[in-house]
């Protein structure tokens, strides 16, 4: 069964030129058949694009299907008591703006629900083959209808539609406002959620909170960099300061994140969580619904990661570590070079060779990193995980060993082996500039310059044919996917990243789905890891630099050892008393769930003694 454009299409599925039409048929029939049928039951038609081929599918849906979607995602809503509480349909009357169904839910919500059900689509029981493709047999085990699809190359993307007046309204408050790039207008980040969805708003959430809390930092530095004083004084305040700052600010951020987390309904997201679409296992009764669900044993799991992840992330090291030696060869055959000549004062054209091998050495170690992140998806994938905060986990936790190694080992080696603080601070500064603009080309500029030559290409292909605003989106936009100085680097980099990544969203990639999370994800575990053990390098880093010693010259090398060692522990110890100091849940927001908790107990009595009269 399909259906003509009268329904308002939602989602686009995208074939290749490859793809058959009973395949395509295939995938019609399975999203349109009732849920009785092991259908979607959802709307859909197929329609030809600017070449006339039968390679775009919409997909909508009739508003009481999404709302029953939205109940089985158990989505929160706010009840018109205040409250936030799960929404019900037979419900719907004593929610917020429930007298309109048609509107009761943003289209991003909508959408996610579309997304959910096409990739939980399965094959049919008696299915065995792939239709346009025989030779595709179905594992009723593993195999969902999208997935076989991709792996066939018959789909080429999937993705959610913009909706063109929302998007210009939130564009302008967003990042076109003369002010909005100067950071003296706060981020409409509730109207960013309520289009793109928890994920993308948490992400814009966390980078303007974080570059706003860099301005003190950089002040302080530029302070610290030209106070008349010993070097350790001003090493010692930097460090001591950082300490304070970071765990304040990480702290003060769990605060924040929690609040909004409650505000849209996803602090408790976790407890709810469903099945990934995409995790795969023989079906088994489950112990707890009775229900038959996927079951993947957690030995096979275990047995990919110690054979095949773990050798992996082994090998990428290795390379990791080849390449910087290389570098670390390259750039002491420099410096050698020109600590040859005569000159004592260093020109601009000497300081440019200078830095040319760390230029080189950033710009490799940026391209590796983005090779990496696939690599890490693909890993993850690979490894199966059921719920997708485990799969984010994971993911993380690669990303973070990645990055760590890629980016780190060469300070760390500069700064503890070699004890070349001009090299430290030469090579973080190149890295930083480098991957800023590397990731601004490669995120932004690029995918814009390919889609306005796309666009192009259209017109010159047809010069009377006008694209709509879906083909637009189809064919034009990239899918979605103790130096004082360089905490000034930092603060720069991030006043654009905030604008530019802004524009990204709008113009340059397809709209992302939804997902809901209820903060950073795993990344908040890593920044604590990284701040625990920045306390420890910092407080080594000004142990060992010379003026130091000299500036404790009267004791002898165990007392010295023993007393920055001491200090490292009293500022881990007052890192840790900070962070149990500070409670990760604002006051007003426990009130709030205990009041929607009781608040909901009460319904459910009244319900009860409703039910037994």
């Amino acid at each position: 069964m399909s259906y003509s454009r009268r329904f308002e299409p939602l989602v686009v599925v995208e074939f290749s030129s490859s793809a058959r039409n009973d395949t395509k048929q295939w995938l019609l029939r399975r999203i349109t058949a009732s849920r009785q049928e092991n259908g979607a039951e959802l709307l859909a038609s197929i329609e030809a694009d600017s070449d006339n081929k039968n390679n775009i599918m919409y997909v909508g849906a009739l508003t009481d299907r999404l709302l029953e979607g939205g109940e089985e995602l158990q989505i929160k809503k706010r009840y018109k008591d205040g409250t936030l509480r799960e929404f019900l349909v037979a419900d719907i009357k004593n929610f917020e703006n429930g007298d309109d169904p048609d509107n009761f839910l943003s289209m991003s919500t909508k959408q996610r629900i579309i997304w959910e059900e096409l990739q939980n689509l399965r094959p049919e029981p008696h299915e065995h083959a792939v239709p346009g493709a025989p030779m595709k047999s179905i594992d009723q085990n593993d195999d969902t209808i999208l997935g076989l699809l991709k792996n066939l190359d018959y789909i080429v993307n999937v993705f959610p539609l913009h909706d063109k007046e929302e998007l210009k309204r939130l564009e302008h408050t967003w990042y076109m406002t003369s002010n909005s790039w100067l950071q003296f207008k706060p981020l409409p980040i509730r109207q960013v959620r309520d289009y793109f969805g928890e994920n993308v708003a948490f992400y814009f959430a966390f980078l303007e909170y974080y570059t706003k809390s860099l301005v003190v930092p950089a002040i302080i530095g530029i302070i610290v960099r030209f106070f008349p004083c010993a070097d350790f004084l001003k090493y010692s305040f930097y460090c001591i300061f950082n300490v304070f700052w970071w765990t304040i600010f990480m702290e003060r951020w769990k605060r924040l994140g929690n609040k909004l987390a409650f505000e849209w309904g996803a602090l408790d997201v976790q407890i709810f969580e469903r099945p990934r679409p995409l995790y795969h296992g023989p079906l088994v009764r489950s112990p707890i619904t009775n229900k038959l669900e996927r079951r993947y044993p957690p030995w096979k799991r275990q047995l990919k990661k110690y054979l095949i992840t773990y050798p992996v992330i082994m090998i990428c090291l290795s390379i990791s570590l080849t390449i910087y030696f290389t570098y670390y060869r390259i750039q002491k055959r420099t410096n050698e070079q020109l600590m040859s000549d005569h000159e004592k004062a260093m020109s601009l054209s000497r300081y440019g060779l200078r830095i040319v091998p760390s230029a080189g050495y950033s710009l490799l170690v940026t391209t590796i990193t983005l090779a990496y992140k696939r690599l890490s998806i693909l890993l993850t994938d690979f490894e199966n995980h059921r719920l997708q905060s485990s799969y984010e986990n994971n993911n993380t936790a690669k990303l973070f060993i990645f990055y760590f190694m890629n980016c780190f080992i060469g300070l760390f080696y500069e700064a503890f082996f070699n004890m070349n603080y001009g090299n430290v601070a030469q090579l973080l500064i190149t890295m930083l500039v480098v991957n800023a603009l590397i990731n601004k080309f490669v995120e932004t500029i690029a995918p814009y310059i390919a889609k306005k030559f796309k666009k192009g290409q259209l017109n010159k292909h047809d010069p009377t044919h006008k694209p709509s605003d879906i083909e637009k989106q189809t064919k034009l936009l990239t899918t979605f996917n103790v130096f004082p100085w360089v905490t000034i680097c930092a603060l720069i980099n991030n006043i654009f990243e905030l604008r530019a990544d802004a524009f990204k969203f709008c113009h340059v990639f397809q709209r992302p789905f939804a997902q809901l999370v209820s903060n950073i994800g795993s990344w908040h575990y890593a920044f604590d890891v990284m701040s625990s053990v920045a306390v420890v390098t910092n407080t080594a880093l000004i142990a060992m630099h010379p003026s130091v010693r000299d500036y404790f010259s009267g004791y002898s090398d165990i007392e010295y050892i023993l007393m920055f060692v001491a200090a490292e522990h009293i500022l881990l110890t007052m890192k840790y008393a900070l962070m149990f100091a500070i409670p990760d849940t604002p006051m007003e927001v426990e009130i709030e769930r205990a009041r929607s908790l009781y608040e909901s107990m009460q319904a459910l009595k009244r319900e009860s003694l409703s039910a037994d009269e």
